[in-house]
This record gives structure tokens, sequence and C-alpha cells, in this order.
């Protein structure tokens, strides 16, 4: 009792030992029974203590007694006890399995430790060694029975896995596995099955190390060993589609939308779905959501929409083809770029030659050549409205501004890119307003002509043996020359080229724009890549690139307080991909005094030729200049030096139809919101 009272005197957070050599007493007679209850019985048993060190419940202790081998280690001990001992507390032999895969999570969970031991190999996995080492390898092979149905006298990881894919594939078909394959067939615990292979399946990567196995790996394996070539040789396409478990089915596929494009079969369906939907539905697949397979569907999908189109015909009227452009006539110029961008993002595969053949056909042969033909059948600078001819730019749209303007010009920028740029920024919040609307370029559509049309002007005169414009006596050919003409007109007016502001910091930038009304910003990323020979393949890659730094750009200037934007270009392009016959070059001769290009020959002559066009350059430039600007009416260029497959200079919707992005912006924070995902 003494002792009892004793304790009772000590300090709450003081700690006791109390040693006794007689045996405890009776109950009746035991005055610290009370203390015992709250604080506990010391034992020098090593597994006791280790069990309490651990904080694991009493009921463990022969679990501990049993696998002594596997806590003689400090380490393993150490990431044991990091678990959450209620998530292994009914089988404690999991939290073993758990710490010698290396499952990094507190939570010990048999589907998650199940694919960390996967990911160590399903042939000689060194696990199963520890496994058995440490005595749960038959705990492990329990578990899989009882969880997936799976039991074997000599079970093996890949018998195992090989079941698992068989048994999903015909549940996603929902077909009975075939006879000869009943011993893979795992499907009376198919729910369990599904789970485990979705989840692997969504495995990320980068939780996977280099020369580990994974979901794609260990299904090529399956393949190999089922012979999955001739096991699914005559499966329905149909059926085919239902699954997305192994990628050999992705790629039948895709050749079979390959099949319908070349027969133009564009009402047949899989599974109730158009190619269209198909597509969209693959991406959201295993595979299907990877850069490999998902190019291609975006691929195919491109290419759909351009043979849907193959047929249409341009209106028969300089106005009418300039608004069915503007309205959806574009889109075929955009489903090109896209098409030929996937299709080089995806290592331009062999297998899709025929595909690669048709579009170049149709986009050549039956867009570009008619749809330009028409364009130059029916030009005439006459009928357009002054406000849509690019020397009227400033004019029209920067001197009647009351506030600050900012005019970005995007060097070949082309209108279905900017029609992306639009759709890009109609998403995001701060963005206020979008008015899309067009200007045409002068001949040559080229940039030495449309930079200075874009200024301020009263008088334009051409150089043409040089190159070079003067806008009211003074030459626009840099961008130094080329402020001096905006602060002439207006003294607060500036110009920057956008790889200036890159790097700026925001204080940097307000600097910059503080007491301008003006701006011009130059960014050169589509024709600096298409004008070199060695990199023109890339322009569509430099397309998508330069609607990106657009955008930046945007964005970083509305924090700014940048309110009023305009986005336009000094010409457009053509590209096309495929290398260009002797029998699309024109042979035109080129005299003193004559300036050619591939698209465009300027000269004082006047002649007529089969497949020509041409144009005044006074009409063009409102002067007096009797040169004219000759052309070829189809996508052929003329024999000169430089780029063949991304040309511009000529008279066709791609080269002279500019976009006019005007971006009305607010500085107010971003108010989100949920907005549906458009795939391109």
């Amino acid at each position: 009792l003494a002792t009892k009272q004793h304790l009772l005197t000590l300090p709450r957070q003081q700690k006791a030992l109390v040693y006794s050599p007689a045996a405890e007493p009776a109950l009746e007679e035991d005055h610290l029974r009370s203390i015992v209850w709250y604080s506990g019985t010391f034992s020098a048993d090593s597994k006791e203590i280790l069990r309490k060190e651990l904080g694991l419940p009493d009921d463990l202790k022969p679990f501990i007694k049993e696998y002594a081998n596997f806590f003689a280690s400090i380490q393993r001990r150490k990431s044991l006890g990091r678990y959450d001992v209620a998530s292994y507390q009914k089988k404690p032999e999991l939290a073993i399995m758990a710490v010698l895969v290396h499952l990094d999570q507190p939570i010990v969970d048999f589907f998650d430790l199940l694919q960390e031991l996967l990911a160590k190999g399903i042939k000689d996995n060194p696990v199963l060694e520890d496994f058995e080492k440490f005595g749960v390898l038959q705990v492990f092979w329990s578990e899989i029975a009882e969880r997936f149905g799976y039991t074997s006298q000599q079970p093996q990881l890949e018998e195992l896995m090989t079941g698992m894919y068989l048994t999903v594939v015909y549940q996603q078909m929902d077909k009975p596995l075939p006879k000869s394959l009943a011993q893979y067939d795992l499907s009376a615990h198919g729910a369990n099955v599904r789970t485990l292979v979705q989840q692997f399946s969504n495995r990320r990567e980068s939780a996977t190390a280099r020369g580990e196995d994974s979901f794609d790996s260990i299904a090529d394996l399956v393949w190999r060993n089922i012979n999955g070539d001739r096991l699914f040789k005559d499966t329905k396409i149909d059926d085919l589609a239902k699954s997305d478990v192994f990628p050999r089915f992705d790629q039948r596929i895709l050749l079979w939308i390959q099949e319908r494009l070349r027969i133009e079969d564009l009402d047949s369906r899989l599974n109730g779905k158009t190619v269209v939907e198909m597509t969209h539905q693959r991406l959201e697949t295993h595979y299907g959501s990877k850069p490999r397979f998902a190019r291609l569907y975006r691929m195919m999908r491109k290419a759909w929409y351009i043979v849907r189109n193959a047929h249409q015909q341009p209106k028969d009227n300089l106005q009418g083809m300039i608004d069915d452009y503007i309205k959806s006539g574009y889109k075929m110029d955009t489903d090109y770029r896209k098409f030929t961008y996937y299709y080089q993002q995806a290592g331009m595969p062999e297998q899709f030659t025929q595909t690669k053949k048709l579009i170049e056909s149709i986009y050549v042969n039956n867009y570009l050549d008619n749809s330009i033909y028409a364009w130059n059948q029916e030009l005439d600078y006459s009928e357009i409205k002054p406000k849509h001819l690019q020397r009227n730019f400033y004019r029209f749209h920067v001197s009647p501004e009351k506030n600050r303007v900012v005019v970005i010009i995007s060097d070949a920028f082309r209108f279905e890119a900017a029609k992306e740029l639009e759709k890009r920024l109609s998403h995001e919040d701060q963005v206020t307003g979008l008015d899309m609307d067009y200007m045409i370029t002068g001949l040559p559509s080229v940039t030495y002509l449309g930079m200075p049309l874009l200024l301020p002007n009263r008088k334009l005169s051409l150089d043409s043996k040089n190159k070079k414009m003067t806008v009211d006596g003074q030459l626009a050919d840099s961008l130094e020359h080329r402020q001096e003409i905006l602060k002439h007109h207006n003294p607060k007016s500036v110009a920057y080229a956008l790889d200036e502001l890159k790097g700026e910091t925001a204080k940097g930038i307000r600097a910059k724009f503080t007491g301008q009304e003006v701006v011009y910003i130059y960014h050169n990323q589509v024709d600096a890549i298409g004008d070199n020979k060695k990199t023109e393949d890339d322009v569509f890659k430099a397309t998508e690139e330069a609607i990106d730094e657009i955008q930046q750009l945007i964005t970083r200037l509305r924090t700014q307080g940048i309110v009023q934007i305009y986005v336009t270009a000094d010409h457009g392009y053509i590209y096309r991909n495929d290398q260009l016959k002797e029998t699309d070059k024109i042979e035109i001769s080129k005299e003193d005094g004559d300036e050619k290009s591939q698209r465009y020959l300027i000269s004082p002559r006047k002649f007529e030729t089969p497949g020509i066009g041409h144009q005044a350059l006074g009409t063009i430039l409102a002067n007096d200049d009797s040169k004219n600007v000759y052309y070829p009416k189809t996508a052929n260029i003329f024999k000169a030096v430089g780029s063949f497959n991304y040309v511009h200079g000529g008279a066709s919707l791609q080269e002279m139809l500019v976009p006019l992005l005007e971006v009305r912006t607010t500085s107010s924070r971003s108010a989100a919101h949920d907005v549906e995902l458009e795939l391109f």
C-alpha cells in the first residue's frame, strides 16, 4: 500500500518500473492492480519488447515469434512500422510481403502489393525468393487462390497473369473462354480479376523502374505465349473493339479504319459507333491514351474528316469563297495540318502509307488545286471592301482606338491557326471578348510586303529588285524602321520582337509598355522554320508552338492590364508533305528587272500564259507602279531556288486571307469554371 501511495505522488510525466521477486498476489491483496490496468506490465522477453516497440496488439505475439527471422533486421522492422496495423491485423503476413516488395504507402492492400510484385518481373521474380526465405510464400499463393481462383501444384506468376489477361479480354467481349484455354479461366472471380487488371493498367509508368515489367510488357509476353495472332485471327473487329488488353487490337482497329477510308465508306460503324466516336473512345483506353496510339487515332480521325470533305466544290464568286472559308472551309487546312503533324509525331509509320497517299491526293488535287483555281478566277481587288484590305489595317483598326492597343504580328500565322488560338482563348474566363475577322494581303504574299502594309501609310512603294518597301518615303525593312514609322504617326508608339519579352519580368514588361498607346509585337516562329529548306517539314510543329507562344504572351499581357489586343499576320502559306513532282513545277523565264520566287514573279513585262494569273502592282498598292505580279493559278510552283514543300507569295486563300483576331481581356482574378474539353 505504501508503494502505491508513493507512485501516486510522482509527477504525471515521470516513469517508474516496479519490480518484486515475489509471485503476483491474489486480486484482493494486490494494491497495485488498478495501476497495472491503466499502465501495463513489463516483460524482459525480446518478442514482447518488439511487439510494444512496433505498437502491435497482444494477439500478434505469435506472429512475431513465428517470423522471428524476418524481424531480425532493424531495417525491415522500421519498414513494417510505417504501415497502419489495422490494414493487415487480420492477415499479418501481408505486412511482411509489403515490406519485401517495398510498398510505399501506409495502407497494406493486397492488390497494391501484388502490382509491386508484378513490376519486379513475372519470370524469375527475386521477391518470391524472399517470400520463401521468410516463410510467407505459401500464404501468398493461398491469398491468390482465395481472391482470384488461381491454383496450381507449381503456381507461376506468368500463368497467373495469362489467366487474368485472357479472362478480362473474353469478359470485355462478353464471350466465354474457348475450351482450349480452360486452364486460364478465372471468370469465377471475374470482379477481382477485372479490378486488378484495371488498376495495373492504370499504374503510372513513373512508378515502374527501368528494367521492370509493366502492364504492356506483360501483355506482350502473354500474347506470345498464347500465340495471339493465331488465337484472335478470326475474331470480329467489333469484338476486338470492345477490349483494351492487347495493343494488337488497336492496330487492327486502325487498319480497319484505313480500309474504310480507302473505299470512302464513311458510314461504317464499330459496335454502333462512327469512326469519329470510336477514335474518341479509344483515346480513353490504356493504349489509346499513350502517345503511340493517341497520335494514330487522332491522325485517322483527321483523315476521316478530310475524306468526308473530299468532293466539296468552291463557291462561284469571290465573297462567297471568303465567307465559306472563314465559316468552315478553313477546317480542311486545319485537318491536313493536324493529320500531317500526328503522322510525323508517330514516326511516319509504313503501315499507314496508304492513308498518307490518299490524304495527300485529296488535299492537293481535290482541294488545293480546285480552290486555288477558283480563287484566281474571281480575284479582283476592287471587289474587296477597304476595311478588309491589309494595307488599310492601321486606318480602320488602330487609329480609331482611344485606349492603348497591342498588335501581335506573327509571320506566316494562317487564318486556320488563329481559329485554333481563338478556340483556346475562349476557354479562359479572363478573356472577355473575341472577334475574328480577316484581311486580304497584297501580292506577292510575302513578309517584305505584308509587314509594311500593316503600318500607318499614305503612300506605298516597292523596290522589287531589293525586296524592300517604303512607307511614306521611309524604309520599312526592319523592326527599327517600322518603329520609326509608327512613332511618326503617333509618338507614343513602340515595337518589340516577341523574343525580347519572353524572358522579361512582370516589372520589365510593365516598364516597356508604360506611356505607350500603340505597341507592335513581331513574332517569327512559323516562317523562320518553313523558309529554311532543312527545317520546312517541321512547319506544322512550328505552327503548334506559335499558337502556344501567342497564347502565353496574351496571358502575360493581360496580367499587366493590357485589355485590347489584335493578332494578325503578314501572310499565310501552303505546305504539302509529299515531295513535288516535276509536273508540279512551272517553267517561266526570268529577265532583267524581274523578281522571281516559287509562287510569284514580279516583272515590268506583260504576257499571258495558261495556268498563270496576274495582278497590276499599282492596283495592289494603290499607286502608279506599272509592274505586274504573276502567280500559278493552282498549287503548283515556279521553278526557282528555295523551299518546295513550304511556299508562299502566291494567290490563294491559304496565303492571302490572314486573321484579324481582336482579343479583349480583364486583369481580374480568374473565376474558374468547368469547361468542355475539345480534342483536336
